[in-house]
């Protein structure tokens, strides 16, 4: 009897560990390969840092989530991106959000806004994301107001944009009525308060569209991304700095349906992947931003103007107008822009308290040459 119970037990021990050497991998260590597209044409700052992105989530996943990355028009046309995620044609993509204000207005309110908002820069836009409420709000605007099935994550932070490349220096607003620009987002209806004809196009259409005189100047990011771009090979004054777009960040779009599948470590993991990309990305563009303008400068004889004072003025106010406009016939649109308000007054105040303002240290080390 002893025996047999031996021998039965052994039975079972074998099936067990058969079993354990060959049950499939459970769904949650499945590889996942996700399909995902930018708004950016290849080769640019902004595609690179996706990529970087979707390569520190595969390797902080241990290889679990792959993201087959490709650029915009590769899948579908730049503009189409968020779309192509909400019906689960691409499992993910990358953009910026003001690329879907025919979607709604309030979209421009998380990708980079005119004077701040209100004095913020960079570091407290991102506070305001994170710790004012604007995360929270972003996500409600995809997701209940707009119905779409995306899931967004903040991901690059964005240098202050210059004013743009223009076939002539311009030393007043009123230098700027007339001309043919391409601009994005409510920036355009900015610009429409100084008689500016704005065309709205992708990245990858400014170029030709300079060269060909579609337009006669442009705003398109950075030195590092107008580099790239070509622009300094058709238009050679360089104007900054800019307040149209002061602020601002990129976004990661995944499909709801996509996300909801995953277990709570993956959906962590991207969570603190694109955080860190929101940092490295800035401060990595930053850095490449000073050496190619002394490139710009030196090797493309392209001229820095300086944006004079009044133009700086007149685009907060002309954003004042567009803005209390949006305020007053859409109520999530007037929900965003309070609470940036609100979180702008105390941030701002603070840092006035606490902060000596950039210029005073400076002028001090580095005098402004006249």
């Amino acid at each position: 009897m002893k025996k047999a119970t031996i021998l039965i037990l052994s039975v079972f021990m074998f099936v067990g560990i058969g079993l354990l050497v060959f049950t499939p991998k459970t769904t949650e260590a499945q590889t996942l390969t996700w399909k995902m597209q930018t708004t950016w044409p290849a080769g640019i700052a902004l595609h690179r840092s996706a990529v970087g992105l979707a390569k520190r989530i595969e390797e902080m996943s241990g290889g679990r989530i792959k993201i087959d990355i490709v650029p915009a028009g590769a899948i579908v046309p730049a503009f189409e991106v968020l779309g192509a995620v909400d019906k689960g044609t691409l499992h993910a993509g990358h953009g910026w959000s003001a690329y879907w204000i025919g979607k709604h207005p309030a979209a421009n309110l998380f990708s980079s806004v005119a004077g701040g908002p209100f004095g913020m820069d960079n570091v407290d836009y991102a506070q305001w994301l994170y710790h004012g409420g604007g995360l929270e709000l972003y996500r409600e605007l995809y997701l209940d107001v707009m119905k779409m099935k995306v899931m967004v994550f903040p991901t690059d932070i964005i240098a202050s944009e210059p004013l743009g490349w223009f076939k002539k220096p311009i030393k007043s607003w009123a230098d700027l009525k007339g001309i043919k620009m391409r601009e994005a987002g409510l920036t355009a209806e900015i610009y429409k308060e100084a008689g500016i004809t704005v065309i709205t196009m992708p990245g990858g259409e400014i170029l030709p569209a300079l060269e060909r005189g579609v337009i006669d100047g442009a705003a398109w990011m950075c030195p590092t991304m107008d580099k790239e771009l070509g622009l300094m090979d058709v238009v050679k004054f360089y104007h900054a700095p800019g307040m149209h777009r002061h602020t601002g960040t990129l976004e990661l779009l995944v499909n709801k349906d996509t996300w909801d599948k995953l277990p709570a470590d993956l959906k962590a993991i991207i969570d603190v992947a694109s955080r860190e990309n929101l940092f490295r990305s800035w401060i990595d563009l930053v850095d490449q931003n000073i050496k190619d303008l002394e490139l710009l400068k030196t090797k493309h004889s392209v001229k820095m103007v300086e944006t004079p004072k009044e133009v700086i003025m007149e685009i907060l106010k002309a954003w004042d107008k567009v803005a209390a406009k949006y305020v007053a016939k859409d109520p999530f649109f007037a929900k965003v822009y309070t609470s940036q308000k609100d979180y702008a007054k105390k941030i701002v105040e603070y840092r006035r308290d606490f902060y000596v303002p950039y210029e005073t240290v400076a002028d001090y080390y580095w005098p402004k040459k006249k």
